[in-house]
């Protein structure tokens, strides 16, 4: 059993442009951002147009996805969410390939809020659709899945004093059922069904000037979330799924 845990950004600039212009989820006084592995817990009408990772392969390799997604409200507390990207790989001795991810189609539920104690919890169901042939070499998979996934954020200011009020935490837990089960004698190329688990812990600066004390700083930084975040999967994915996703604006941010 394989395990992957990822410790991705120990202070990343989460937020450049104005809070109340961003896509987040809102518990009372408490805005959750998504991270790059965490969606936020809530459900907004929203585009990432798009996200650019660039992974460096062992060796003398290197991997590219562009990646884009669209969220449409039904209703106040439930949404639809489409993610798709492209990805490039080139490595010495193989050449450049490319192929499209799976298509995913999420349909999201924004179960419960508490605007005293900053908590918000969502529950999620994504469909990764299958990808045509021609991709699975790279980026995409012949087969799909099924991964019901829990959302929640909660914001410590009620239970910390001071500058620890900002702190906040939100995470992530799915299970993914692919659509074939690998069999007992691993010969009908199937998958396993897998488990994720991923969380951040951050300290909202705009949080701090505002509800704790202005300590007038520059503008830029009022905007930013510092945070880090973990991502735990065992065994690995069975299908190739978006990573998840940055600030959904319309301009991609890096950390």
């Amino acid at each position: 059993m394989s395990k992957l845990i990822r410790i991705a950004a120990a202070a990343c600039a989460l937020s450049l442009s104005a809070v109340h212009a961003q896509a987040h989820a809102i518990a009372g006084v408490r805005v959750f951002p998504v991270s790059l592995t965490v969606d936020d817990p809530g459900v907004a009408d929203e585009a990432t147009l798009p996200q650019i990772v660039d992974q460096p392969g062992g060796g003398p390799s290197q991997l590219t996805q562009y990646q884009w997604e669209y969220d449409k409200r039904i209703t106040p507390t439930t949404a639809l969410i489409y993610n798709q990207g492209f990805d490039i790989l080139t490595a010495v001795g193989i050449g450049r390939h490319t192929g499209f991810e799976n298509p995913v189609i999420t349909g999201k539920w924004q179960a419960y809020v508490n605007p005293e104690h900053e908590f918000i919890a969502s529950l999620g169901v994504q469909r990764t659709l299958p990808t045509s042939l021609h991709s699975v070499s790279i980026g995409g998979s012949a087969q799909g899945a099924t991964t019901p996934t829990v959302h929640f954020g909660k914001g410590l200011g009620d239970v910390l004093p001071g500058a620890l009020r900002p702190l906040a935490v939100t995470g992530e837990v799915s299970a993914t059922f692919p659509d074939r089960k690998v069999n007992a004698n691993n010969d009908n190329n199937g998958t396993p069904p897998s488990f994720r688990a991923a969380g951040t812990i951050q300290y909202s600066l705009p949080y701090l000037q505002s509800q704790v004390k202005d300590y007038g700083l520059p503008e830029f930084l009022n905007r930013m979330v510092p945070l880090a975040e973990v991502n735990y999967v065992t065994p690995p994915a069975p299908v190739s799924m978006p990573a998840r996703r940055t600030p959904r604006q319309m301009t991609t941010r890096r950390c």
